[in-house]
């Protein structure tokens, strides 16, 4: 059976991972994020390769910023949080280096590529994926192809306008209402509580948890508006199955708002136009594991 590495590039760490056809993970590890040039982040990334050069058949990296399509040279633009990556041909770098083919795409887009190779897109012919961070990242799959439109842009959902009859602004759009940090706000707004930045995700779900009358309603509130930019994207993509991921997404609590809030989504279209297809709304399953799967999935698909 062959083998393929794995890299998926973060803000704070790197793991790395040599995975079999079959996606089942054969050893793995990870360093921090603390280069401070492309130069100094290709080295690195070359350590972790050299040892296996021999073993396995291809490369998979995920990595921050756009990759175009069909650019052999897997050049990075922008980089993210990573800006120093910009211009980077990480793809070109590593191939020359170890004379074997070598994938680098979006982390968002390679998410997507995970859930579709192994996830909650399995089966599907048409999924996306929303990543529910500080702002929302993720991907769109269509016929097992990850979409990366013409600036390798598709898919970056914190940049839809919640408001269009408004000047854009950070705090209209779908990053503000969308991301872990909206959610927060609503809860200590209900709970009349200090705005100090205290507290996290991981308390709002344990009121939640607890039956907290006004943790619901602002876990309630957020999923109605989340359900809303569901709803715009169900319009123009039309997925089967929208799978949640991100550091919040493992709360069932969460899921379960999304679904009961989508009929108050939806209200008002029946008038409009009759038979929407209602999104269909399923928590991600490989957690931190996704960007992994997603790189090595479009490995495999240089060695067909």
């Amino acid at each position: 059976m062959k083998e393929y590495f794995g890299i998926d590039v973060g803000g704070t760490a790197v793991k790395w991972a040599v995975l079999g056809e079959d996606f089942s993970i054969r050893e793995r590890g990870s360093l921090p994020t603390d280069f401070a040039t492309a130069d100094e982040a290709v080295e690195a990334l070359t350590g972790l390769i050299e040892p296996y050069r021999d073993r396995v058949s291809a490369v998979g990296v995920s990595a921050p910023g756009g990759i175009y399509e069909d650019d052999a040279d897997g050049t990075i633009h922008r980089g993210g949080a990573l800006t120093y990556m910009d211009g980077c041909p990480l793809g070109k770098l590593l191939r020359e280096r170890f004379d074997m083919p070598v994938a680098v795409n979006n982390d968002g887009k390679c998410c997507a590529l995970g859930e579709y190779a192994a996830g909650a897109l399995r089966g599907c012919r048409t999924g996306v994926v929303l990543a529910i961070g500080t702002g929302i990242g993720g991907g769109i799959v269509i016929d097992g192809r990850v979409l990366r439109g013409a600036h390798g842009f598709a898919g970056e959902f914190s940049f839809l306008r919640n408001d269009v009859t408004q000047p854009a602004s950070g705090d209209r759009m779908f990053s503000s209402t969308g991301g872990w940090r909206a959610l927060r706000d609503l809860a200590v707004a209900e709970k009349d509580l200090p705005a100090d930045g205290t507290v996290d995700g991981r308390r709002v779900f344990e009121w939640v948890e607890a039956g907290d009358e006004a943790a619901q309603r602002a876990l309630d509130r957020y999923a109605c508006t989340f359900d809303a930019m569901l709803v715009n994207l169900q319009a123009v993509l039309d997925p089967e199955v929208f799978a949640i991921a991100g550091g919040i997404s493992c709360h069932p609590e969460l899921i379960d708002a999304l679904r009961d809030q989508m009929p108050a989504a939806l209200e008002g279209y029946e008038g409009v136009l009759a038979g929407i297809p209602v999104p269909q709304v399923k928590a991600a399953e490989l957690g931190n594991d996704a960007n992994l799967y997603g790189a090595v999935q479009e490995a495999m698909r240089l060695c067909e």
